[in-house]
């Protein structure tokens, strides 16, 4: 974390104790207008206050200018001064500022529960935060002079996160929002939060920590004991059903779905809203025939303790992304997003990616677009017992290293052939490519479970690479699925989506686990006895054109 980070986070939880509202004007067609910015407040349909900052740019008499709504991340508050958190940090609000100084009318709202708005924290219901943006619309249509089109004015929005949340709501109830920036939000939140039923206890407890922290009488006193439910294992149907009923996933198709054209940032590296949740928003904004184009950048949501980085904590995006092998400024990209929906500039709209997963070099279509081919092959049966697999990882990953300096050239035994789990993960082995290939998308398994020691015992599936010459292995993009084990029967899974070049030599192959830091509480407790077995489909993708990275294996599937 750098000195700036450590200096502004107080900043943060400081913003809501003082308020002061400049009551609204209207502004005459034939003044000059100088950049200022100033509070004001708007009053839901229930009555409940908003309050929010607007950012005047510099306009000539008779000038208008399109209105960017910047909404803010869970337990944060809004962008009340440009030299704040969001002004000087968090990408969403350094672009708002930037937008604002080159002529974008700017508003900056505190979300119901947090800052100086009144309500409660009811994570992100249409019905509610959805209309909360609709109303500061109304106002910023009888106050401001903004741009428009028709009869409709120039609107867009931008915020991460929670704030990613509240633009997927809001573009369901109002059509005058035109383009969107979600970073790192959800698509479906009760599956991001609860992946195959397993809820994400660090994670949970980490943001309703957060939340009780910065708002400790507005938290939904429902949400928290519904999820204290589902992490103890009790189960809550309610708190699960208003988790999708109040997400994108549930509003699309049939006429419904998304109004506005959306670029969706994504983190590869995130594990509270892997990069198959702009995947899955995609397709949604697709099928509403929507303009959407995702980038994925590295990292997102990045949990304290178990995920190295440097930057802020908790959320972190890097100022670059490299696409098609250029590099990209990531503010850049996200600018000409706005100019080019916002102000008509085609020019600005054609730099802009239809779809990049940061780091690569596109080798075709079909993975341009993020629509690569499964290849699948058999999973023999693999062994996770002494409720240890993968519990003790982190200390015994060092001896592969060591191992290594003695043996540097030799691929190391466990990755040669299956291995069943015990003090150590399962490892079977999938796939060695001859010449440079690309795994790049969500794998995809289909299971089986015997052998196991309880009912719904959970396993942790990981994708991981051994390259020769470097020691152990390495868990591709820090990504885990949880998988609670059927009774009976075939289940299908979607895993975390990778991204991730292999070098010829390299073997790609499956962890299976019985412990995952991230799923502490929720998960097998202390481990699992379990044997699966099954086939996995992979999104194989070779660098040299028209070659299919299976072609290439020197590895065969094991059970061939």
């Amino acid at each position: 974390m750098s000195w700036r980070s450590l200096l502004l986070l107080p900043l943060a939880l400081l913003a809501g104790c003082a308020y002061h509202t400049q009551p609204p004007r209207l502004y005459s067609p034939h003044q000059t207008l100088q950049p200022k910015y100033y509070h004001a407040e708007v009053e839901a349909a229930d009555g409940t206050r908003i309050r929010m900052t607007v950012y005047q740019p510099a306009l000539k008499p008779r000038q208008t200018a399109p209105l960017l709504i910047h909404a803010h991340g869970f337990a944060l508050h809004r962008m009340k001064r440009p030299l704040s958190l969001y002004g000087q940090v968090l990408l969403a609000g350094k672009v708002a500022k930037e937008a604002w100084k080159d002529g974008y009318w700017v508003i900056s709202f505190d979300q119901r529960g947090f800052g100086n708005s009144e309500g409660s924290v009811g994570l992100i219901r249409p019905e509610k935060e959805g209309k909360d943006v609709a109303r500061i619309i109304d106002w910023a249509v009888r106050y401001l002079p903004l741009a428009y089109r028709g009869n409709d004015p120039v609107v867009g929005m931008i915020g991460e996160s929670y704030g990613g949340g509240v633009q997927l709501a809001a573009t369901l109830v109002d059509p005058r929002i035109d383009a969107l920036v979600p970073l790192t939000t959800w698509s479906n939140l009760d599956k991001a939060l609860y992946p195959n039923d397993v809820p994400k206890t660090d994670w949970l407890t980490l943001l309703g920590a957060a939340g009780y922290a910065v708002s400790p009488l507005s938290m939904d006193a429902n949400v928290a004991t519904g999820t204290l439910s589902e992490v103890f294992g009790k189960g809550d149907p309610w708190l699960r059903n208003l988790l999708r009923a109040n997400s994108l996933a549930e509003h699309c198709g049939g006429g419904r779905g998304p109004q506005a054209d959306a670029l969706l940032v994504q983190g590869m590296r995130d594990v509270l809203f892997p990069f198959n949740q702009a995947l899955a928003a995609r397709d949604c904004f697709k099928a509403a025939g929507r303009d959407v184009r995702v980038v994925a950048i590295e990292h997102g949501h990045m949990m304290p303790g178990s995920q190295w980085y440097v930057g802020f904590p908790v959320w972190n995006a890097q100022s670059e992304v490299t696409c098609d092998g250029k590099p990209l400024k990531t503010a850049r990209v996200i600018h000409d997003w706005l100019d080019g929906k916002l102000r008509n500039d085609t020019a600005a709209l054609a730099r802009v990616p239809t779809f990049c997963f940061t780091g690569d070099a596109v080798v075709d279509a079909k993975q341009a677009n993020g629509e690569v081919a499964l290849q699948w092959q058999a999973l023999p049966k693999v062994h996770v017992g002494s409720g240890l697999a993968g519990r003790m990882e982190y200390m015994t990953q060092p001896f592969d290293r060591l191992g290594n300096l003695f043996l540097p050239a030799h691929l190391p035994q466990d990755w040669q052939e299956t291995e069943s789990g015990w003090l150590r993960p399962a490892r079977v082995p999938l796939f060695t490519p001859k010449a440079p290939t690309w795994i790049a998308g969500a794998p995809q398994v289909e299971l089986s479970c015997s052998n196991t020691d309880r009912e719904k015992a959970v396993v942790f599936l990981r994708m991981a690479v051994w390259r020769p010459g470097v020691g152990s292995y390495r868990v591709l993009n820090d990504q885990v699925t949880p998988v609670r084990c059927p009774a009976q029967g075939t289940l299908a899974v979607e895993l975390a989506a990778v991204r991730a070049q292999l070098a010829a030599g390299d073997v790609l192959g499956l962890l299976v686990e019985g412990y995952s830091n991230q799923f502490r509480l929720g998960g097998s407790g202390l481990g699992v006895d379990a044997s699966i077995a099954g086939r996995i489909g992979l999104p194989l993708v070779s660098s040299s054109p028209g070659v299919l990275a299976r072609e290439d294996a020197a590895v065969p599937p094991p059970g061939s």
